[in-house]
């Protein structure tokens, strides 16, 4: 009798081994970006750290760019969840989730180096990447947005000043991480981190004055 092929093997489904795949292609190329550049991205050279043949990754992604962004996607999506989960579960007054916001996306950004020169770094050699990189900033300033409404309670009328504030504070905060990433800022990342917090905290606090300034 003909055994009915049940999809498994060694006790994964055919879904699960793609996916296994795709996320051991995501390791090599997080490895291989930050390590060495976006340059350095081939099919060959990602299938070979990967343990994949070619015939999968194309399973997976249509090209190397398609890789590329799906991983800055990736470390930006754990930046983000990192940031609003402190932010949620933080106790204490507004600037203190304020602060434990900061210091989560910081640290999820800059713990792997590999991972910090992806999200910061590497955008500028590629255009798809560099569209994805300010994809997420916009993703950044509208969780401030969210975040900053269920702390303070802004009326609708501040909307606009909220928006301005969100993007100062996300471009302000990415161009000085990027700088101490560079050794532009020699100070240590908490101190780093407490720079940021302070700045962000300050502004936040200047949104009635910004919202009456905007509506004159």
């Amino acid at each position: 009798m003909t055994r009915a092929f049940s999809g498994t093997y060694r006790g994964t489904t055919t879904d699960e081994r793609r996916e296994q795949r795709r996320q051991r292609l995501l390791d090599a190329a997080l490895d291989i970006v930050g390590t060495q550049g976006l340059a350095a991205l081939t099919v060959r050279g990602v299938c070979e750290q990967a343990k994949v043949g070619p015939r999968f990754f194309y399973e997976s992604f249509p090209d190397l760019d398609a890789l590329a962004t799906t991983l800055l996607d990736e470390v930006q999506r754990a930046a983000l969840d990192a940031a609003d989960r402190a932010m949620t579960e933080t106790p204490g007054e507004p600037e203190d989730k304020i602060r434990a916001g900061v210091a989560a996306l910081i640290v999820a950004v800059t713990d792997d180096p590999r991972r910090a020169n992806i999200a910061f770094a590497q955008a500028y050699g590629s255009a798809e990447l560099m569209r994805r990189r300010f994809e997420g900033m916009r993703r950044v300033a509208g969780m401030i947005i969210r975040q900053t409404r269920l702390l303070l309670a802004v009326p609708e009328e501040q909307d606009t000043a909220l928006t301005a504030l969100a993007q100062l504070i996300t471009g302000g905060a990415a161009e000085l991480v990027l700088v101490w990433l560079d050794g532009g800022l020699k100070v240590e990342r908490p101190v780093l981190i407490e720079i940021v917090a302070d700045y962000v905290v300050a502004l936040v606090d200047r949104l009635p004055g910004m919202a009456e300034k905007l509506s004159d």
